[in-house]
Formats: structure tokens, sequence, C-alpha cells
């Protein structure tokens, strides 16, 4: 694992230069099955931008086999002294880094000591990484697992469906009511950019007169044929089909967000 265990030196050159760790958490509303695909695609599009992903999984759905992390050790246990950080972090074949919160066994172990020490864990590690992007889901409090993670920027994946729409909208309003009100961004799968300049459209309004928050577009994952296929073959659609309307929308959102990501550098550049 280049630069992750070995390079410290670089490393602390990098905690020294770099913005607050930038942690994105991602929601589905209604899509869990197609979330690791977008995961899986959305991370190797912004490691392709020239920086260095880490993708944790963090929801309470097992998806644990859909990102070859079963035989992975979690955060939690190396809080619980099972595991080591090295046997916790792995590099995917899209070149990407990969963790998991906890065993899909093991939330019945879970404690607030140990809460505590895997929400230190997971700040340290991304110290190390230019983004953290997480596979993140609510509780029944409407909180995500860790505290960093209720800190984190927090995007809802959701389509066109009238239920999907609900349940975007029912999973922001039960985080603000928890977390107070905040700036969610939204993207919409499975539709042009025109369709889903209307959906984000109509759920923006309604977030704003009755919960009063903004919500950001970051972009339209369009239906296509070349994304199914890349996954079949077990690759990104970036990699197996670069001009695929699909790859051209990974790349957009991947832009939007290394933009912000350079932003917040500037910012923080300008008032040392």
């Amino acid at each position: 694992m280049r630069n992750f265990h070995h390079d410290q030196a670089a490393g602390l050159r990098r905690i020294m230069a770099s913005p607050k760790p930038r942690v994105v958490s991602i929601l589905s509303a209604g899509l869990e099955a197609t979330l690791p695909r977008m995961m899986t695609n959305l991370a190797a599009s912004i490691q392709a931008q020239g920086n260095q992903v880490l993708m944790m999984h963090a929801s309470a759905y097992s998806r644990e086999s859909q990102y070859a992390l079963n035989k992975v050790s979690s955060l939690y246990e190396i809080c619980q002294g099972k595991s080591t950080l090295q046997s916790a972090v792995k590099v995917s074949p899209y070149a990407f880094s990969l963790a998991k919160l906890m065993q899909k066994t093991q939330s019945s172990d879970i404690t607030f000591n140990y809460q505590m020490q895997a929400n230190a864990l997971v700040k340290q590690l991304a110290t190390q990484f230019d983004m953290v992007l997480v596979d993140a889901s609510v509780n029944d409090e409407g909180q995500l697992a860790l505290p960093i993670l209720n800190e984190s920027e927090i995007i809802i994946q959701l389509s066109r469906k009238p239920e999907s729409i609900k349940e975007a909208y029912a999973l922001i309003k039960r985080i603000c009511s928890q977390l107070g009100r905040r700036t969610f961004g939204i993207i919409v799968d499975d539709a042009n950019d025109e369709q889903a300049q209307v959906v984000f459209h109509n759920i923006a309004q309604v977030a704003k007169r009755y919960l009063h928050i903004e919500l950001e577009f970051f972009g339209a994952i369009p239906a296509d044929e070349k994304l199914s296929l890349a996954t079949k073959l077990g690759r990104t659609v970036i990699d197996a089909f670069p001009l695929a309307k699909a790859s051209a929308a990974f790349t957009h959102i991947a832009k939007k967000l290394d933009v912000q990501l350079d932003s917040a550098a500037s910012f923080q550049q300008a008032y040392r």
C-alpha cells in the first residue's frame, strides 16, 4: 500500500498541506441494490482526477461481497484489538482504497467506547486521503454510524420514481430533525440531465419551503447499458467505455467534487 504505511514523511507533508479531511457520505433512497455500483464508479472517477480516495462501507445494509470486503477486517475489530490497520485497508482493482466499519454480524458488540475509538480511527485515516467516500445509512434515530459522518457532507442518491423521491425527502427531514438544518447534495440515477433537473427542482422547492434548507444538484446518471456491461466485466465504466454517457456523468460528478476540494484548499491557504 504505497504512501499509506511506509512513506511517513510524505504523509506528514500531506497532512500539513491539506485542508480539513474531506468526508462525503452517500445515502440511497430506495436504490440500495445499485448503490455499490455507483460508489465504485464514482470513487474510481474521483481517483482518476488525481485524488487519493478511500471508499468505506459503513452502511447497516450488508454489501461487503459487492465491494469484495468479506475477508477484510473491520475498523471495529481494530478498536477491539482483534486486528491491525494494515489488514483493514485494501487497494481495490480500480486503484482507490477500501475499508469497512463493521462486520455484518458485529452490530450487537458495538459499545459507545468502541464507537468513539472507531470515530478517531476514521479521522486518522481521513488525513491520509484526499477524500473518504462513505456508503452510509441512518439508524432509527436518523443519525449516521459515527459522529464524523454526521458532521460530513451528505449526498443522496434517488431516482425519478415517486417512492424514491418521497423516501429521499423523508431521509432529509429525519436527518435535519436530529442533526439540525444543513445542505444536502442530490444525485439523480437512471435519468438524463433534463429529467434529473425536474426531479431536483421539485424536491429542492419542497425542502426550501418546509425545511428551510438548500439542496445542491451534483448530477444525473443516465440509463446506460455500458454501465451494466462494465460491471459484468469487473471494470468501471470510465475504464471499459470512456466515451459512454455514464462515463461522462461520473466524470462530471467527480469534477464537481474535485473543484470543491480545490476550493477548500485555496480557502485555507488564503487564511494562513
